[in-house]
């Protein structure tokens, strides 16, 4: 028997998949973030009661195909926050709010000490010159400015002995 709803259903997944797909070929996404863009773009086009029902289904259908991969977003994101000139606290802190598990951020993250010193230098020295701050005034200043960018305080105050 020929059943209008599972066809509107499977008009409905081809829909969101689709749609899905779109995201994913401009960049990576975790679950969590796909997901609420989904519920965003569909709550505009499709009425249907069961939509949360049918955008897990894709979900679990992209994450079966490998398209949708959490491991992938996060290597990806850590490397462009890194190229933006972020540190390890903030950079976990943004993966977790975008649903990465904090065991998968940690095995991102857990890099080198010598990786994250050497990076707090680029930085420091990008921001502010191979000039050393001369003053308490100058060194709270670009102090503050590390910390905003998600280095610890124990970087900073490491990155200041050192110099």
């Amino acid at each position: 028997m020929y059943c209008m709803e599972d066809e509107q259903n499977k008009k409905c997944r081809r829909q969101i998949r689709t749609s899905a797909m779109n995201m994913l070929a401009a960049r990576e996404h975790s679950c969590v973030e796909l997901r609420q863009k989904l519920v965003r773009k569909m709550a505009n086009t499709i009425t249907q009661a069961n939509i949360d029902e049918l955008i897990d289904d894709v979900l679990q259908q992209l994450l079966t195909d490998n398209l949708l991969n959490e491991q992938r977003f996060a290597q990806s994101f850590i490397r462009s926050r890194i190229n933006k000139g972020s540190g390890p606290v903030k950079i976990r802190h943004e993966l977790l709010a975008r649903g990465i598990s904090t065991e998968l951020a940690d095995d991102y993250l857990d890099d080198s000490y010598e990786f994250w010193q050497q990076h707090i230098k680029a930085v420091r020295s990008k921001r502010y010159g191979l000039n050393h701050p001369k003053s308490y005034k100058e060194r709270a200043k670009q102090s503050r400015f590390l910390y905003q960018r998600g280095f610890s305080g124990e970087f900073i105050r490491r990155l200041f002995n050192e110099i």
